[in-house]
C-alpha cells in the first residue's frame, strides 16, 4: 500500500493512466479519457494517505510481533515424545 501511495503521490497522472488500463478493459477507448486537474490533485492526496496507512500497518504489525515475543503466555511449547 505504501508503494502504491508513493507512486500516486509522485506521479499521479501516470498512476491514473495505469489504473485506467487495468480497470478500463471493459470500456471502449478508455485511453482517450483525460483526468481533470482536481482529480489529479485528489489522486495525489490519496497517495499520501496510502503511504501513511501502509507505514502505520507495518508499524502495528511489528509492535504485535514484539509483544508476542515478550509475552510468556503466548510462547508455544513443543512436546517431546
Amino acid at each position: 500500500m505504501a508503494v502504491q501511495g508513493l507512486f500516486s503521490l509522485a506521479l499521479p497522472r501516470q498512476s491514473l493512466k495505469l489504473n485506467l488500463k487495468l480497470l478500463g478493459c471493459g470500456f471502449e477507448n478508455p485511453t482517450d479519457l483525460e483526468p481533470r486537474d482536481w482529480y489529479v490533485t485528489q489522486t495525489r492526496a490519496l497517495g499520501a494517505g496510502f503511504i501513511v496507512a501502509g507505514l502505520l500497518g507495518l508499524l502495528l504489525e511489528e509492535r504485535d510481533e514484539l509483544q508476542a515475543e515478550s509475552d510468556p503466555e503466548n510462547v508455544s511449547v513443543e512436546k517431546v515424545e
